[in-house]
């Protein structure tokens, strides 16, 4: 593909993240809608596991081989960001993504999203899917915290034109796309707890050094006058 062809096709799809429309409505009745739950368990506090989510970037996030970020557009800043780019906002409501899902030979294709709920106090993102996606429907993850670990519940209700689709091939490839983009988030927060222990003992080195520095300068002999 030329780089002319490319840039326009790049501004067709911001224009899409634009002029996004939501697949279902938040009052949708989703009884027809097929239903898929799965339980994560974190190794890390509830507050840390949140922030994680929210501020990763989306390039770290869905970094692929199945799940790539393609670019985003927040709503309320009218900005666009794109893979290329270095600096990210966190999640914010009202933000759009277009991802490429690829896996194998089955199925390659962009999909869009938008954060339709970001409760910090109850712990809830949810995710509605894009009308011009193949499938409707949306996504809830729900924190709990479970003693210092914290419990991370996926929900997600989907619906497309193939009952065979939705029945036999969707709930297990949406299962492989869910587990790398947890997956991707327990490395960033492993991440994070190791530069935290290694900044603890970093310091803790320096106030042995310094303590050392202390008790051999008290023991120098005192020199002859």
């Amino acid at each position: 593909m030329s780089a002319k062809k490319k840039n326009v096709d790049r501004k067709k799809k911001l224009k899409n993240l634009k002029e996004f429309e939501p697949s279902i409505k938040e009052t949708d009745n989703l009884s027809s809608f097929q239903y898929h739950q799965k339980m994560y368990a974190i190794e890390a506090d509830i507050q840390t596991v949140w922030k994680a989510y929210v501020n990763a970037k989306p390039t770290d996030s869905w970094k692929g081989p199945l799940n790539t970020y393609r670019q985003s557009y927040s709503t309320s800043n009218d900005l666009s960001y794109k893979s290329i780019d270095t600096i990210f906002p966190t999640a914010e409501l009202g933000m759009v993504y277009e991802l490429n899902i690829r896996i194998a030979k089955l199925l390659n294709i962009g999909v869009t999203f938008q954060i339709t709920e970001l409760d910090e106090e109850n712990k809830i993102i949810e995710f509605t899917y894009g009308k011009d996606n193949k499938s409707h429907g949306r996504q809830q993850m729900v924190f709990k915290a479970d003693g210092e670990r914290t419990l991370l519940s996926h929900y997600t209700y989907f619906k497309s034109q193939s009952e065979f689709r939705d029945k036999h091939l969707y709930p297990k490839l949406h299962e492989w796309c869910l587990d790398e983009f947890h997956t991707n988030i327990k490395t960033i927060i492993n991440k994070q707890k190791q530069q935290e222990t290694s900044r603890i003992l970093c310091g803790i080195n320096k106030v042995l050094i310094c303590n050392l520095a202390i008790i051999n300068e008290s023991h120098w002999p005192l020199q002859p006058k």
